[in-house]
């Protein structure tokens, strides 16, 4: 089998594109980075893409990374995530992680162990949930609005406070929330929640669609708030909007240490498709 890389968006979106919008839910991160012009994260360093071939020019996985993200990968084979490990270790890829199915990412993991002598330690268990239809409630406690630019700072800091333990410092994580929260006001993508005395009480936004699957990303309701079902409101809402824009399902990925969040993605309509899980080298 043959791994091949890139730092080219377009190069990997010709390449690996269709073989990854066959399962555009479970892919969606993937097909985000290579299909919006907004998806590349702000890092160090050149972007890699990688595809994983077998000797007949068929695709067998892909993935995705940049300093100081961990690296994202798909389902495949085996003997292609091996391959795939081996090939970045041959290019002295910087890698923090990887994230991805449990079966593909243990065995990436494993595989870059060994080679490149550092442990890998098994973080964080994930679900990737879909949702294909939702209801918002009769009579919500206040209001959402779109953003305007005069949020950028205060939701951008909300959004850095939800990645926090993403491993990375806290100056990357705000670059990482400032590019998101930009793109999404740019859009019209994203929504802040108001109290009924028009207090700011938390903020939603979400991808463009890619491959008819949009992603939710950035739910955040400021701590003294979180027992006013405000989490589900914001979810429901921006869940709602996207569905209503025709497309054919919204993704969100549960990491199952926070469980309370469980009971909001599920009360919103989402439902378990695929375990992921999360290593850390070091």
């Amino acid at each position: 089998m043959r791994v091949n890389t890139t730092s080219d968006p377009r190069t990997f979106a010709s390449r690996a594109g269709d073989w990854l919008a066959r399962e555009p839910v479970a892919n969606n991160v993937l097909l985000v980075h290579a299909l919006d012009p907004a998806g590349i994260p702000p890092g160090d360093g050149e972007p890699v893409f990688a595809w994983i071939e077998d000797p007949a020019g068929s695709v067998l996985g892909a993935g995705f990374t940049r300093a100081p993200y961990r690296m994202t990968i798909s389902a495949m084979p085996v003997a292609a995530s091996r391959a795939l490990a081996e090939r970045l270790a041959e290019l002295q890829t910087a890698l923090p992680g990887v994230n991805g199915p449990t079966d593909a990412a243990t065995q990436f993991a494993a595989r870059w162990s060994e080679l490149a002598g550092t442990p890998a330690h098994r973080e964080r268990e994930q679900w990737i949930m879909q949702c294909l239809e939702t209801v918002r409630p009769a009579d919500p406690p206040g209001r959402p609005r779109l953003a305007t630019h005069d949020d950028l700072d205060m939701v951008a800091e909300w959004f850095s406070a939800s990645m926090r333990d993403s491993g990375m410092t806290r100056q990357d994580v705000l670059r990482r929330s400032r590019h998101l929260v930009g793109g999404q006001l740019a859009g019209k993508r994203l929504i802040v929640w108001e109290a009924e005395d028009g207090t700011p009480v938390g903020a939603a936004g979400w991808a463009p669609p890619i491959a008819g699957v949009v992603r939710p990303s950035g739910v955040f309701v400021v701590p003294e708030r979180r027992d006013g079902g405000y989490a589900t409101l914001l979810l429901g809402e921006v869940t709602a909007r996207a569905l209503e824009s025709g497309v054919d399902a919204c993704v969100c990925t549960h990491y199952l240490k926070y469980q309370s969040m469980q009971a909001v993605v599920e009360n919103v309509g989402y439902r378990r498709l695929l375990d992921l899980v999360e290593y850390r080298f070091d």
